[in-house]
């Protein structure tokens, strides 16, 4: 799954994914959140642009007991074409989530440890989404992020990993006219485990109100994947 991602290269996503200047959204975050507004590049009127919306969707649907659906900040990729939350938006609103890294964690010694993962040393990279434009007083625009099977690098710390597009499937992912769920399933193969890296972070990054570089520790982790107790 993804929980948490780093967004440090703000000011690059223009130039990486070839959009206007972002408006709204200034400075990086290095423990971005479900419920907090973050950019993301979607095809509008014919061209991309990029806006900070919502993470994590609002079902309409409500619990047995009445009690609103929790918000649904990852997706199966698997079941995505499936799933009536998701089906519309899979035909028609595909986007793109600029980051730079994400955490998963471990469980050692009975505390919570938090571990960044990166891609090609740190660049800005995409994982796939799906966003919802909303609906005027009903509900804000919101996106979530796709999960898939996870690779060898991120299997000994979750069952599941973000759905990582390669830089050449990005125009695919966003492109209007690929509108059959079939041909979109090769994107959601897992991200090839030896451009990626692992490394500690900072165990503040457990509470989402710690939001500063420190939270970037820079030593590998060291795990060896065998050594994993999930």
């Amino acid at each position: 799954m993804c929980g948490r991602y780093v967004l440090e290269d703000v000011e690059d996503i223009s130039e990486r994914f070839k959009v206007p200047p972002l408006v709204g959204f200034e400075r990086p975050t290095f423990n971005a959140a479900p419920t907090q507004r973050l950019p993301i590049v979607f095809v509008g009127e014919g061209a991309r642009v990029a806006e900070p919306i919502r993470w994590g969707l609002s079902p309409t649907w409500r619990r047995p007991d009445g009690k609103a659906a929790p918000t649904l900040f990852n997706a199966r990729s698997e079941t995505v074409a499936e799933k009536a939350t998701f089906r519309r938006l899979l035909r028609g609103y595909r986007c793109l989530v600029p980051a730079n890294g994400f955490y998963e964690w471990s469980t050692e010694a009975g505390k919570r440890v938090p571990h960044r993962f990166t891609v090609d040393d740190g660049d800005l990279f995409a994982f796939a989404g799906l966003w919802d434009p909303g609906k005027d007083g009903e509900r804000d625009p919101a996106f979530t992020i796709l999960t898939t099977r996870p690779n060898d690098l991120v299997a000994p710390f979750h069952d599941r990993m973000p759905v990582i597009l390669r830089p050449d499937l990005e125009a695919f992912w966003l492109d209007p006219e690929v509108d059959e769920p079939a041909l979109l399933e090769p994107v959601y193969e897992p991200f090839p485990a030896e451009r990626m890296a692992v490394r500690g972070a900072d165990p503040r990054v457990n509470d989402v109100r710690n939001d500063d570089p420190g939270l970037l520790d820079t030593e590998e982790s060291g795990r060896d994947p065998d050594d994993s107790d999930r």
